[in-house]
């Protein structure tokens, strides 16, 4: 099988000698185990099963743990989890790398999560039951969690990356001290001298940034409303 990547291996020739295929495998495993994201995912768009099965290797416990936080459930986190990697498997082909592979599969994480949350909410339950080894059966009564629940979490998540598009649409001036000072959680001072300005110019600068950015956000908002 031919992959789209120039760098990824060909298919084996079925005369080679027995040493020579010996090899070839190895360096088949090794590139799985070094490919990055684009070329897995443009081997798996082809056809390539093993490459498939690398992504979801590398992706399983993040989306494990992102849709454990959702649902706080064992065995329905062990569900969604299959079910968003069924789902990744039969639409790769929908996916055109506008966004990470990463950001494209914890979407769908998301999405399932939250179509079990609506669910549940469907056939609330008054309490929780314990089964204990003999058989007898104790109600444990619900309590608020503090925690924030899933619409809020996704919500949280979705401000998050509409303020990340945000900046990644402000002049590079004003992008660098905003990632150095907020993403990179550095001081002001250090973000100065890392984008090489002053500390009053980089105050300056980032000042006007964030102006820049309640205007784009509020202007989004409004949009968005008017849908």
């Amino acid at each position: 099988m031919q992959m789209d990547d120039p760098s990824a291996p060909t298919a084996y020739i079925a005369d080679t000698p027995i040493a020579h295929r010996s090899g070839e495998m190895e360096d088949r495993e090794r590139w799985y185990d070094t490919a990055c994201e684009i070329q897995l995912v443009s081997a798996a768009k082809s056809g390539d099963h093993r490459a498939f099965a690398e992504l979801c290797r590398r992706h399983t416990p993040s989306l494990w743990r992102w849709i454990q936080r959702i649902l706080r459930n064992h065995e329905d986190s062990d569900d969604i989890l299959q079910d968003t990697l069924f789902s990744a498997y039969k639409h790769l082909r929908n996916f055109h790398g506008k966004c990470s592979f990463r950001t494209w599969i914890l979407t769908i994480a998301t999405n399932n999560s939250l179509m079990l949350v609506r669910k549940r909410k469907n056939h609330p339950e008054t309490g929780l039951t314990y089964v204990t080894a003999d058989g007898d059966e104790f109600e444990i009564l619900g309590v608020n969690d503090p925690l924030p629940n899933p619409e809020e979490v996704y919500a949280r998540r979705q401000a998050n990356h509409r303020v990340a598009q945000a900046v990644r649409r402000l002049p590079a001036s004003f992008r660098q001290i905003v990632e150095r000072f907020h993403q990179d959680e550095a001081r002001l001072v250090d973000a100065a001298n890392a984008v090489g300005i002053t500390v009053a110019a980089a105050k300056s600068r980032l000042m006007r940034a964030r102006q820049v950015l309640r205007r784009h956000l509020k202007n989004e908002n409004t949009r968005n409303r008017a849908r």
